[in-house]
């Protein structure tokens, strides 16, 4: 019965309008760009938001009017409502494993809900990736959901989430191979908790060591 739900969410949420009006009911991104504020409340930075799928998140933690905001996803239906909805934002269709930007083209990178939804092999490759395209003295943020002992309504819904992919804090940070963590703490999302990193990769003098 439990695998019959979930493939019904999934069936359900493959529909990007029903999606994107699951995440504005549901999801309380103003608790992310609280968590991140004292990284996303600048102006002038070249924000990538990677799974920005339709944009709803990004448009309530980023003031697109103010910074160079772009958003990828793979999937085109997102892109194309992310699109009508945010037009001061830029937002690609493309894979965040090969990314058509060139060497530190961001200031800071998000990573918002995504990973949980990747095995470890297609998060590395993508983080991988998002090493290469933010500055050497750029940050990458990242929110992730987390299983709390003894909140029931929390872990049931996460065990019905999309996502199959779930780790506790430590299982991310394994992830994060040619990164410094900086932070890592936990705050409220919704009805769950979430995880946070504050990262950044390595400086200009260590990358050319590490490629030497």
């Amino acid at each position: 019965m439990a695998g019959l739900f979930h493939r019904l969410v999934e069936r359900t949420l493959e529909n990007p309008l029903l999606f994107e009006l699951q995440q504005k009911l549901f999801n309380n991104y103003v608790a992310v760009r609280t968590e991140f504020g004292d990284h996303l409340g600048r102006d002038n930075l070249r924000i990538l938001d990677i799974g920005c799928s339709t944009g709803t998140c990004g448009g309530q933690i980023v003031d697109m009017a103010a910074n160079a905001y772009t958003g990828v996803d793979v999937s085109a239906k997102y892109i194309d409502i992310a699109r009508r909805h945010h037009p001061r934002g830029r937002f690609i269709q493309m894979d965040a494993r090969r990314m058509a930007f060139d060497d530190a083209s961001f200031d800071v990178a998000l990573f918002v809900g995504v990973l949980h939804h990747m095995d470890d092999r297609l998060a590395r490759d993508c983080l991988m990736e998002t090493r290469r395209v933010v500055e050497p003295g750029g940050r990458l943020l990242v929110a992730e959901p987390v299983f709390t002992p003894g909140n029931a309504l929390s872990n049931l819904l996460l065990t019905l989430d999309r996502g199959r992919h779930i780790r506790d804090a430590a299982g991310y940070c394994a992830l994060f191979d040619g990164f410094v963590v900086e932070r890592q703490r936990y705050f409220r999302f919704s009805l769950h908790r979430f995880c946070s990193y504050v990262l950044s990769p390595p400086s200009a003098e260590g990358a050319k060591g590490t490629a030497a």
